[in-house]
């Protein structure tokens, strides 16, 4: 489309109107081609990788890479095509206070009312109708930076044995230009609570805290990971591995608020002011899985000289296990009064007191170790301590699971054979707490209490197979 040809859309004289007085100024162009952003297009990502076997035993590897990343499709945020003039909302009432009854009719411009039988047939679907005051004005970052991802590791493999093997490394990485959601018409200043806020911010005669997508979110990620091998022999395999890690971030997704909390003041502090752990990252993980064949019938160690019947039901059996251990995710613990006009708060968290107890599911966090902020009592103050301490300050319940199955094959022909299989999801029914949804530290009797699992009960299920 020509820009001649944009002009051509209606525009209402209440849009045009407040667009001046706010002096914000309508460009018809086409300089940027048909698209609404500008793409990256000399994006680069090299990789490589290297392994060295220092001795017979050891083995060094390590690598590097660039990955890159794309345009995150949310629907209506951050989609410019929900923007007026392509999407607006009409409203009609009766202004002459009447109605049968408790319902007040809808008046049509035309001066039809709003009845089921002609329904919307007097409304003209046309923006020049529109009141664009307080309209909600979306964005997205013209120069759109490709968010990408740094990925790089250092690993040492020794070999115990020639089935067993341990492995220690770093691996980490670095994420930039992720996409973050800051807003825009903020307010840029600290106000004390009850200040109005529209005569500071930009743009006063259009919404507050519109959606505006910007490519400057960041992330990090460091861990020492550590791996246990024994390759299956004598009826045994097992894998185990043990991660310490930590995650921040400053961006996060738009559908859970910008990430754990959101942004307390973007047009103040920058987004960098709120980065904590990301919503992902569990600090401690221990997984292990294994399969062992027991040692008992036809050919075995034990009861070797079975056979026939007692071999179908006593020999045979294979078992198979995964353990699962994990800290809790990070979460954040906010205020519980108004400290400012137009910006969010975190709580502050009290020094030398313990942030949990052990009072279980029902009292996970301690009331006692954190308090409000100081509230603003000065419009345009220097100091931001109105916006509390740091983002995601606990971390809440771990996960538990242990998933076990025990299974045999009976040879029927030499084509045929009959599986057994008993499989327990969760089997020590061990419960895993989701995170407390009671983050009102006043409430002392039930702050920090978890009502929720992400764990499933103790799950048992048969199965009985014949392969032919």
């Amino acid at each position: 489309m020509t820009a001649a040809n944009k002009t051509k859309t209606p525009l209402s004289a209440s849009f045009t109107d407040l667009l001046a007085k706010d002096g914000i100024a309508l460009d018809y162009t086409n300089q940027y081609g048909s698209g609404l952003g500008i793409s990256q297009r000399t994006n680069f990502g090299p990789r490589f990788g290297i392994a060295y076997q220092l001795t017979q035993k050891l083995v060094v590897r390590g690598g590097y890479g660039i990955f890159y990343g794309a345009f995150e499709n949310r629907g209506g945020y951050p989609s410019l095509g929900y923007n007026y003039p392509f999407e607006y909302q009409l409203s009609y009432a009766d202004t002459s206070n009447g109605g049968v009854g408790s319902v007040t009719p809808v008046i049509y411009p035309d001066g039809s009312t709003g009845t089921l039988e002609n329904g919307l047939k007097a409304v003209q679907l046309n923006p020049v109708q529109v009141d664009a005051n307080q309209l909600v004005l979306r964005g997205v970052q013209l120069h759109y930076q490709t968010p990408y991802t740094q990925g790089f590791n250092f690993m040492i493999q020794y070999e115990l044995s020639p089935q067993d093997s341990i492995q220690a490394g770093y691996v980490g990485s670095t994420a930039r230009h992720l996409e973050a959601f800051a807003g825009t018409n903020l307010v840029p200043k600290i106000l004390p609570p009850g200040t109005p806020t529209t005569p500071y911010v930009e743009f006063p005669d259009f919404a507050q805290g519109s959606s505006y997508d910007i490519t400057a979110g960041s992330s990090g990620y460091n861990s020492l990971q550590t791996k246990y091998e024994h390759r299956f022999s004598r009826g045994f395999q097992m894998l185990a591995g043990f991660t310490w890690a930590k995650a921040l971030t400053d961006a996060g997704d738009l559908l859970s608020n910008g990430g754990v909390g959101g942004f307390r003041a973007p047009a103040i502090t920058g987004i960098e002011y709120d980065r904590g752990l990301a919503s992902f990252d569990i600090r401690r993980s221990f997984v292990a899985s294994g399969t062992y064949e027991l040692p008992v019938g036809k050919g075995k160690a034990f009861l070797g000289g079975l056979h026939g019947p007692a071999d179908w039901v006593l020999g045979g059996w294979v078992t198979n296990g995964i353990l699962t251990l994990n800290s809790g995710p990070p979460q954040l613990i906010g205020c519980q009064i108004s400290t400012t006009a137009g910006q969010g708060c975190y709580a502050d968290v009290v020094p030398g007191v313990s942030k949990y107890r052990s009072g279980g599911p029902a009292h996970y966090y301690n009331p006692a170790a954190f308090t409000e902020p100081p509230v603003a009592t000065t419009i345009g103050q220097s100091s931001l301590a109105p916006l509390g301490g740091g983002n995601t300050q606990v971390s809440g319940p771990g996960f538990k699971d242990l998933d076990f199955s025990i299974f045999k094959e009976v040879t029927v022909t030499e084509t045929t054979r009959v599986q057994f299989r008993a499989e327990a999801f969760n089997l020590t029914n061990t419960p895993s707490f989701n995170l407390p949804s009671n983050t009102d530290f006043l409430d002392t009797a039930n702050f920090g209490q978890s009502t929720s699992t992400r764990s499933n009960s103790r799950e048992i299920q048969f199965a009985l197979k014949y392969y032919f």
